[in-house]
């Protein structure tokens, strides 16, 4: 047992049918750290994520937090962390607004919070626009807001920059990195490997439902005193398990 892990998950898989399954997945989550999932569409990320947010029951394996052994399925696990899904549908006719502050009152947060989280994903002035005329990024970026109203430690994101544009990339990552200095724990999944490179402490790839590498990015992106793109690490790992 990795005694800095926040999260450690040993030997979880899910197996839909021998073609569809994920294998004995082994790895840790430190604490205070950003830790990407990465993977090409197929590779088992979603799974993993839904596993480890108590949407999914995993058909083995355990979960453990702080050393502890966790039930995923309990309140209290599902307290200690905020998620954003890869695809959140918003009822059309509610606002923008009305949406975050209903999440607000879930959460126990005030109204300036809901406002400043608004304002920080650049929504403050669509707050009063119906959902119905969002774009595939506001509805996004609002997906987000959503995930950085509470203060847990834990914020599990899936896919976070699909449908952003450069600008709300790189805004993006400027708010991760802000949540990180306030100590929050960060797991997102992406295949977007330049934005792993650049806001990561460590990394996981997954193939075909396996992790084939799991590491520091500084130590993947480092070779022989070399730097190296993530994008070849990983080609070159999937060659050799081809």
């Amino acid at each position: 047992m990795n005694e800095q892990a926040f999260i450690q998950l040993n030997n979880i898989a899910k197996h839909y049918n021998k073609f569809n399954r994920v294998d004995e997945i082994n790895f840790s989550i430190n604490k205070g750290e950003i830790f990407a999932l990465c993977g090409g569409n197929g590779a088992g990320k979603s799974t993993l994520i839904k596993i480890l947010t108590g949407i999914l029951k995993p058909t083995a394996g355990d979960i453990f937090v702080n050393g502890q052994k966790a039930n995923p399925m309990s309140k209290h696990y599902k307290e200690m962390f905020a998620y954003m899904p890869d695809d959140m549908l918003f009822p059309k006719q509610l606002t923008g607004y009305e949406i975050l502050s209903f999440f607000g009152k879930l959460r126990q947060v005030s109204n300036e919070k809901v406002n400043a989280v608004l304002n920080a994903v650049g929504l403050a002035e669509d707050g009063k626009k119906m959902i119905k005329h969002y774009s595939k990024g506001m509805q996004q970026r609002l997906s987000l807001a959503q995930a950085l109203l509470s203060d847990v430690k834990f914020i599990i994101l899936d896919e976070p920059t699909n449908g952003l544009d450069p600008y709300w990339v790189y805004r993006f990552k400027e708010l991760i990195l802000e949540e990180k200095r306030k100590g929050k724990t960060i797991l997102f999944t992406t295949h977007i490997l330049t934005l792993v490179e650049e806001i990561a402490d460590r990394a996981a790839f997954m193939e075909r439902g396996n992790v084939i590498i799991c590491e520091e990015v500084k130590k993947l992106t480092n070779k022989n005193g070399k730097a190296v793109s993530l994008e070849k690490v990983f080609f070159q790992k999937q060659i050799l398990n081809g």
